[in-house]
């Protein structure tokens, strides 16, 4: 037998919708090598969205708890030569866990950055690009336009270059053997 149910009346039902924020999330780790007058040692960027609670251990016997807005930089001198693992463990609500190896070892000769400026104003004008390091090197310059140039000689070398072109470039210096080391730089041209 069935049963039938006579239902009278409007129920309204209202639905609020909630803007929701993005899930606070670690991604990677990156490495830059400080210098000297930076107080030397790696910056090490912990890199994703949001605000997260995490423990970053370096590897070496120690590890910081951290709460920052996303992406967080710190830097860390490592006792001696060595590769390290570094991890990233978040606290919930963040999510994702990154780990990265980091092999460190004194530069003593080789590059360990890049930086570019607007050249003298003439007729000729360019930019003012200078590879950072120490030591007597040869390094691959590569402007990111097609040219690539070798620059010998005690590090930093500075070097011109004119780009044709307005557009997005991204420039690489390479340091030869026995000189170790490498940097990248985009640059945006604006004429």
């Amino acid at each position: 037998m069935r049963q039938v149910v006579a239902v009278t009346g409007v129920v309204l039902l209202s639905v609020q919708m909630l803007a929701q924020q993005p899930a606070a999330r670690i991604t990677r780790i990156e490495f830059a090598p400080a210098r000297v007058d930076e107080g030397g040692g790696v910056f090490i960027s912990l890199v994703g969205t949001g605000r997260c609670s995490y423990t970053l251990d370096y590897g070496d016997g120690t590890s910081d708890k951290r709460t920052a807005e996303l992406p967080d930089r710190v830097q860390h001198v490592f006792a001696g030569d060595g590769e390290y693992v570094l991890v990233a463990t978040p606290e919930a609500p963040c999510e994702g866990v990154a780990r990265a190896k980091l092999d460190v070892r004194a530069i003593n000769r080789g590059v360990w950055g890049l930086s570019a400026e607007p050249g003298p104003d003439g007729p000729n004008a360019g930019m003012v690009i200078t590879v950072n390091g120490r030591g007597e090197c040869v390094v691959t310059v590569d402007f990111g336009d097609g040219t690539v140039a070798k620059v010998t000689g005690v590090l930093p070398q500075t070097r011109n270059h004119r780009y044709e072109r307005m557009g997005i470039y991204d420039l690489t210096a390479t340091a030869e053997p026995p000189c170790r080391g490498e940097a990248g730089l985009r640059l945006e041209i604006k004429k």
